[in-house]
């Protein structure tokens, strides 16, 4: 699931030279810096990642705002580190931390219904080589580190987290059917988490912080030849690359209310995030009457990362047996389009996304087996942002279904390990789009691109908290 800036190249030029006179005189005449991502990849509605806790993903994330049964609420909600110390076991130990790793195994299948292309020479639409798709994804660890610390009092706390909730990667043949639509994107994302909390009564927490998120991408694409006799083919195929890169700052607040002394509410607002991405377009390959078109120019694009809305609860039924339930809400709709600006001036370039709001629902639980032992399990619904019409093989996402189970061994009165696994699978998804290339030329070429995409994701997971 990744960030892909991928640039459609466009246009022609007879006489200037180079990249940059090239784009000075229109010679990219349909570009696209399409900032999106790979959802095969994906965890959470979109392409979000929602594996930032071993522990909620053993419950399919259900009661993630609420339950602060972990040093991950320093994420999911700070209001929650209060609760930190509800059941001191520890011996009164003023810091929590946490480390975990989630291997995330995608599986995804993509199959070729019919695309085609249309060039000068190639008699009309006409089908091009190419084989189907298949497990672009390689097996991908995500990362998290948590710290949570009590000052003096009792009543404040901070904390600190890293982690990945946008990411991973996918590459296919340089040959492939959707080459034109992409060959390879990745996106990597670290986000740098500073937080505090209050416990106001008893019963009431508050808690936020800043957030500072940065994030890199890379997007490959192949050009089609409009020159080669019956369409093109991938021997004489061009390439355009792209990256870039930004820094960017954001907010999360909550709070926490145990409304009695079984059943707990949370809610908690994470702001978007308005990346600013700085990069590269490189294109490589073009012959002829084209070459002028090799060369790199530098180019810009914005990438909304959505708001996301938690709310949970956790309810104890006894000393033994905890049920949660989550419904998260994901600002989608604020990623219309995907704009790219060219650092020489050249017309803006447009792809349109037309994403929705979207929800995910989940319900779970947790059994204190021994006093050592705890299970878990849950299940969710997640619901796609995409739109039919608008989809393409950079983002194939779909609907899916996840379940999961897990469970925590406490080794000693301060440190315990956590494991979990967790199963998504995804509605077939339809890809159908048309990918312009020298447009407003006499080149002037389309390909449409027609995809099924089949796919599923198992993860597995582990952590380690130590109180000290």
């Amino acid at each position: 699931m990744l960030l892909c800036s991928a640039i459609l190249v466009g246009g022609m030029a007879m006489k200037q030279r180079g990249a940059a006179g090239a784009c000075r005189y229109g010679f990219w005449g349909a570009g696209t810096l399409c900032l999106t991502v790979m959802s095969a990849s994906a965890m959470a509605t979109g392409f979000f990642l929602n594996q930032q806790s071993v522990q909620g993903l053993g419950r399919s994330d259900a009661g993630n705002a609420a339950a602060a049964s972990d040093v991950s609420t320093v994420y999911y909600n700070p209001a929650g580190m209060p609760y930190l110390w509800r059941d001191d076991a520890a011996g009164g130990a003023d810091t929590r931390f946490a480390i975990g790793a989630q291997l995330i195994v995608p599986r995804a299948q993509h199959l070729n219904t019919g695309s085609t292309a249309t060039t000068p020479l190639s008699g009309g639409a006409v089908a091009y080589a190419g084989p189907n798709g298949s497990d672009p994804t390689a097996p991908t660890p995500v990362p998290n580190v948590f710290l949570a610390h009590r000052l003096s009092g009792g009543q404040g706390f901070v904390g600190f987290g890293m982690t990945s909730p946008f990411g991973l990667s996918a590459k296919f043949n340089n040959d492939w059917f959707a080459r034109y639509d992409s060959i390879e994107t990745s996106l990597r994302t670290v986000n740098l988490t500073a937080v505090g909390a209050y416990q106001v009564t008893p019963a009431f927490s508050i808690g936020g912080g800043l957030d500072l998120q940065y994030a890199r991408s890379k997007q490959v694409a192949a050009v089609p030849d409009p020159l080669n006799f019956g369409g093109p083919t991938a021997a004489t195929d061009a390439r355009a690359e792209s990256t870039g890169s930004a820094w960017t700052p954001g907010f999360n607040a909550g709070f926490m209310w145990q409304a009695n002394e079984k059943t707990r509410f949370g809610m908690h607002y994470r702001s978007e995030i308005d990346h600013k991405m700085s990069g590269t377009v490189t294109t490589s390959g073009l012959t002829g009457l084209l070459a002028a078109g090799n060369g790199a120019v530098g180019a810009t694009s914005r990438l909304k990362l959505p708001r996301v809305v938690g709310t949970g609860v956790a309810h104890r039924v006894d000393d033994r047996l905890t049920l949660y339930g989550e419904v998260d809400w994901y600002g989608w709709a604020t990623l219309k389009e995907l704009r790219i600006q060219y650092d020489n001036g050249a017309a803006d370039s447009v792809r349109v996304t037309n994403y929705r709001n979207t929800f995910a629902y989940a319900i779970g639980g947790e059994y204190r087996q021994t006093e050592r032992l705890t299970l878990r399990s849950g299940v969710q619904w997640d619901f796609t942002p995409t739109v039919d019409g608008f989809r393409d093989t950079t983002f194939p996402d779909s609907n899916r279904f996840v379940i999961a189970a897990g469970a925590s061994y406490r080794v000693s009165t301060s440190a315990y390990f956590d494991f979990a696994v967790n199963h998504v699978s995804f509605r077939t998804a339809t890809v159908a789009v048309q990918r312009p290339f020298f447009a407003g030329t006499a080149l002037a070429s389309t390909v449409n691109v027609n995809d099924v995409v089949n796919a599923r994701i198992n993860t597995l997971s582990v952590q380690l908290r130590q109180a000290f």
